[in-house]
C-alpha cells in the first residue's frame, strides 16, 4: 500500500518544477534571432580622371553592386552610401540628409545584377594623404525574411599636386550634349585643373558663337557646375554651340575654358512636340 507523499516533499517537487520552468522560458527568451542571408555586396570607388593619383578637384565613381549566386530571389532591394570625407557630391541616387545618397535597385536574382554609381569631386581643399571611402549598406527582402548587410569600399588617398598640377590654374576643352527639352550638367572639374588646395570657381559663361541662341546655360553649386538646356531642336547643319567660361580663384590669375555643346533631337521619338530647328541670326 503505498502511501501520499508528505506535504514538505510535495512543496518542495512544486517548487523545483517551477524553477525547471523558468530556467527553460528563460533559455527561449535569449535565443538569439536567425540573421537572413542576403545577396552579395561588392562596393568600389574609382579616380575618373587620374587614375592611381588622386588630385583635389578630381571625379571618383563609387559604384555598388548586388549580386547572387544562388536561386534565391531577393526583392525591394536598396542601398545607401556614404559622401566621403573630401569630398562634394556631383550626382546619382537621391541625396538625402547626413552625408547619405539612396537607391533603389528593385530585383536581384541569379539572372539579374543591380548597380548604382554615385560621382563626387574631392575637395579643392582637401590635403594631401585624405583618405576618401565610402561605406554601403544594402537593405531588402529574401524569401525567409528581410536582410540587412553592410559593405565597404576600397580606399583612395589623395596626393600632394606637386609638379603634375603645377601651382596656377590650367584651363581645358570641354564637350557637352543635351537633347531637346533636356538637361545635362558640366562640373568644374572638367573646365580646369587647380593646385592642391585651391578652389576654383565658374564666374561668367559666354557664347563665343553670338548669332547662334542654341542652348541656355546657367551657373550653378555656388559656381561648381554649368547646367545646359537646349532651347530648339538640332538639324544636319546646325546642333551645336560654343562658350568661353571664366573661372577664378583666390590668389590666381583667371582663365578661360572652352566647351562645345552638341545638341540632340531624340524627343521626337517620344511623342513631344520639339521647340523650332535651330537656326542662326541673320
Amino acid at each position: 500500500m503505498t502511501s501520499a507523499p508528505k506535504p514538505a516533499l510535495k512543496r518542495a517537487v512544486m517548487v523545483a518544477s517551477a524553477f525547471a520552468l523558468a530556467a527553460g522560458a528563460l533559455q527561449v527568451a535569449a535565443a538569439p534571432a536567425y540573421a537572413v542571408a542576403g545577396p552579395t555586396t561588392k562596393y568600389e570607388c574609382r579616380d575618373l580622371q587620374t587614375p592611381g593619383k588622386l588630385f583635389p578637384g578630381d571625379e571618383v565613381a563609387c559604384t555598388v553592386t548586388v549580386s547572387t549566386a544562388g536561386n534565391d530571389s531577393f526583392s525591394n532591394v536598396i542601398a545607401e552610401v556614404t559622401i566621403p570625407n573630401g569630398t562634394v557630391y556631383e550626382s546619382g541616387g537621391n541625396k538625402l540628409g547626413g552625408q547619405k545618397v539612396s537607391f533603389t535597385l528593385g530585383e536581384v536574382t541569379k539572372n539579374k545584377t543591380a548597380s548604382a554609381t554615385m560621382t563626387v569631386m574631392v575637395d579643392g581643399q582637401t590635403p594631401p594623404n585624405t583618405n576618401i571611402s565610402s561605406d554601403a549598406v544594402v537593405k531588402g527582402f529574401a524569401p525567409n525574411g528581410a536582410f540587412d548587410t553592410n559593405a565597404s569600399s576600397n580606399t583612395l588617398v589623395v596626393v600632394s599636386a606637386g609638379g603634375a598640377q603645377g601651382t596656377q590654374l590650367v584651363a581645358k576643352t570641354d564637350v557637352a550634349s543635351v537633347n531637346t527639352f533636356g538637361r545635362a550638367e558640366t562640373p568644374i572639374s572638367e573646365l580646369v585643373d587647380a593646385p592642391a588646395g585651391v578652389t576654383p570657381k565658374i564666374e561668367l559663361v559666354t557664347s563665343a558663337e553670338p548669332k547662334k541662341n542654341y542652348v541656355g546655360a546657367s551657373i550653378i553649386d555656388n559656381g561648381q557646375k554649368i547646367a545646359w538646356t537646349a532651347l530648339c531642336t538640332a538639324t544636319p547643319q546646325e546642333k551645336t554651340q560654343s562658350f568661353t567660361i571664366k573661372i577664378s580663384a583666390p590668389g590666381q590669375a583667371s582663365v578661360e575654358a572652352k566647351t562645345t555643346v552638341l545638341l540632340g533631337n531624340n524627343v521626337a521619338n517620344q511623342g513631344i512636340v520639339p521647340p523650332a530647328n535651330c537656326a542662326p541670326k541673320p
